[in-house]
């Protein structure tokens, strides 16, 4: 049986309202749905609402951090059906090898994504003078506290800098579907 259901009530208010405010943003909206899968846990103590909502925030970035690298970590094993395509990988942190994306290699491969880097680029230096650091902070899947740390700017510059980033990737992306 939960308690503090009046707790649990509060918290699930307050993260519903999150995801009304931010409902374009896809990735938070995976973070706020499991927040709110976190918040009915039996085992979480929910005592304050302001920190039962940051706990599961925080806990539900870090679980989805660990349900990525372990479907990287499966890529990683399965064998490839076509001989064309190739695994990039790289070393992580603990010095396992990890499939960071399957690819062709061809030339106009490589030029789309030489071409798109560089738009990607362009456009964040047009943010300002952390606008390069935020995007290389995103292609090195670092966290955004990390990145502020690492830049020496607010969580909230990153954020902003991120969201602006992802907004013009997704647009050349449908620019060039559409």
């Amino acid at each position: 049986m939960l308690q503090f259901t009046d707790v649990r009530i509060e918290t699930m208010c307050r993260l519903y309202s999150k995801q009304e405010k931010r409902a374009w943003d896809g990735e938070y909206l995976d973070v706020l749905d499991t927040a709110l899968n976190l918040t009915l846990g039996q085992k979480r103590a929910a005592k304050d609402t302001d920190l039962l909502c940051r706990n599961v925030i925080r806990d539900a970035r870090r679980t989805i951090r660990r349900s990525q690298a372990t479907a990287r970590q499966n890529a990683a094993c399965r064998p490839l059906p076509d001989a064309t395509r190739r695994r990039v990988c790289t070393a992580a942190t603990d010095g396992t090898l990890v499939a960071e994306m399957i690819t062709y290699d061809t030339p106009e491969a490589r030029a789309i994504a030489t071409e798109t880097l560089q738009e990607l680029s362009n456009f964040a230096a047009a943010l300002g003078p952390h606008g390069i650091d935020c995007l290389q902070g995103m292609l090195d899947m670092a966290t955004v506290p990390d990145s502020a740390r690492r830049i020496g700017v607010s969580v909230a510059t990153i954020e902003r800098g991120r969201r602006a980033i992802r907004e013009h990737a997704r647009s050349l992306v449908s620019a060039a579907i559409g």
